[in-house]
């Protein structure tokens, strides 16, 4: 579990229009939240915020503008849906003694038998994964070995090997990994004789309507 430092000021002013503002100047309105506290509106500077969220941190050290650091972990993130630019993001107060629910990404390592040898294509139908634990427990990410798989193999969450300090929120059986057949392109002649035998098709359909 890796930790990192983010600096956050106070905010006093709420709402959409103050948000904007906000985003304007270069930061982006935050709320921090924990059990039996009250609510905190925050802002973060933006260049921190995106610099830290491509790294895998799970735990942050919030620095508070009094100088307490209260640890947290980003509960949720909220993007423009066609810009992908960051408008809000909430931080969740944790106790390093008390167990968090938290998704991580799941990765996948190795090149299968399927894909190297039989020419299949590797599907990755699961990239992130609810785990519940201590925060100090939980790792960065899940890596999965794909190596062993062939065509038609299916890898399920089930099957994943992981430390017993941590379990898997996620419906077990899950896929994470299948290894399928690649589709063989379809060459000109035969779409066209495809389409001409759905064409005659219908016309014998027509008639045999008109007959009746």
């Amino acid at each position: 579990m890796s930790e990192a430092n983010l600096s956050v000021e106070l905010r006093q002013d709420v709402g959409k229009k103050e948000s904007k503002a906000l985003r304007r100047k270069g930061q982006i309105p935050a709320t921090y939240y924990a059990h039996d506290q009250k609510t905190i509106s925050l802002s973060v500077n933006a260049y921190d915020l995106k610099r830290l969220l491509q790294k895998e941190i799970n735990i942050l050290n919030i620095a508070f503008p009094d100088g307490k650091d209260k640890k947290s972990i980003i509960r949720e993130l909220q993007r423009d849906p066609v810009t992908d630019e960051l408008l809000h993001i909430d931080f969740m107060g944790i106790k390093l003694d008390e167990k968090i629910t938290m998704t991580i990404p799941v990765i996948l390592s190795g090149t299968p038998e399927g894909v190297k040898v039989q020419g299949g294509i590797l599907e990755h139908p699961l990239r992130e994964v609810e785990v519940e634990g201590l925060p100090l427990d939980i790792p960065e990410h899940i890596e999965v070995d794909v190596s062993e798989l062939e065509i038609g193999d299916v890898k399920t969450l089930e099957e994943v090997e992981t430390s017993d300090k941590f379990r898997f929120v996620t419906d077990l059986s899950h896929p994470v990994a299948i290894v399928a057949q690649a589709k063989v392109a379809k060459t000109v002649e035969e779409e066209e004789e495809e389409l001409a035998e759905e064409v005659e098709g219908e016309e014998i359909e027509e008639e045999e309507e008109a007959e009746s």
